[in-house]
């Protein structure tokens, strides 16, 4: 029922298109995306990445000499606001490097190491609000019938998004107690609705919820999840499972958490 359907693999290939390696991990060519920055991008936000030059030879590049170009210029980066700085985060024209290593957390480190917009994001301590701010207003049920697999993939990843950078540690710690009961409360019931749509939204798609919730499990009442531990520790490695019941039992787990 939640398997990585036919559908779910064409979507992910074709968001991942914007990738493509060629011999060794440290050697990439950087294609413009399929969503591209220019129809993604909010015509109001502050900065825009800029356009790939095509002209150039990527193919002698390393990952860090390609994506420098989307820094933000220091000038400017200390003068975004934190809401708007999600904003540009979110639309980074290469999240498909994600999908390209042998997990999402390590193609996740590679983003965010690769990228001024992310690190700050990190350093600014109203990161995880403005970003639980962001993630609230998407709703997983808002998917129109008309469109095509690609269109509802690209917003189904808009999840996918958020739960990367909300399931860090990091940017967990930087919540209060009334931000992790928020966060808490937002969580299970995105993943309540993800649930109701299975030709949308995949084992693939519910791991990064549980991330989340997981990982406020472990800052919270880790004691509870001992007996899960074997599963826990190679889903951490992955933030990946096929086993729908174990990603119910750790949600459930959080749901009657009081934090």
């Amino acid at each position: 029922m939640f398997a990585l359907n036919s559908k779910k693999i064409f979507t992910i290939i074709a968001v991942t298109l914007s990738v493509i390696v060629f011999g060794c991990s440290d050697k990439l060519e950087l294609t413009e995306p399929v969503a591209s920055n220019s129809s993604e991008q909010e015509s109001d936000l502050v900065w825009n990445f800029p356009e790939m030059d095509r002209s150039l030879d990527q193919t002698s590049k390393t990952i860090e000499e390609l994506l420098s170009v989307y820094n933000i210029p220091k000038a400017i980066l200390d003068t975004i606001s934190t809401k708007e700085l999600v904003k540009i985060c979110m639309v980074h024209p290469h999240w498909g490097l994600i999908h390209v290593y042998n997990d999402r957390r390590t193609g996740m480190s590679v983003l965010v190491q690769n990228f001024n917009g992310f690190q700050e994001l990190f350093y600014r301590n109203d990161a995880a609000i403005e970003l639980l701010k962001a993630y609230n207003k998407l709703d997983p049920l808002a998917i129109n019938p008309m469109w095509t697999p690609l269109e509802q993939g690209i917003y189904s990843a808009k999840f996918e998004k958020f739960e990367m950078l909300l399931s860090s540690r990091a940017m967990i710690d930087k919540l209060d107690k009334e931000g992790i009961q928020s966060l808490q409360e937002v969580i299970i019931s995105k993943y309540q609705k993800k649930k109701e749509l299975p030709e949308i939204y995949s084992l693939w798609d519910l791991s990064t919820t549980v991330a989340v919730c997981l990982n406020i499990l472990q800052k919270e009442n880790s004691i509870i999840l001992e007996e899960y531990r074997g599963q826990i520790n190679y889903f951490m490695n992955t933030y990946m499972s096929e086993d729908l019941q174990f990603l119910d039992t750790i949600v459930e787990l959080l749901r009657t958490t009081v934090l």
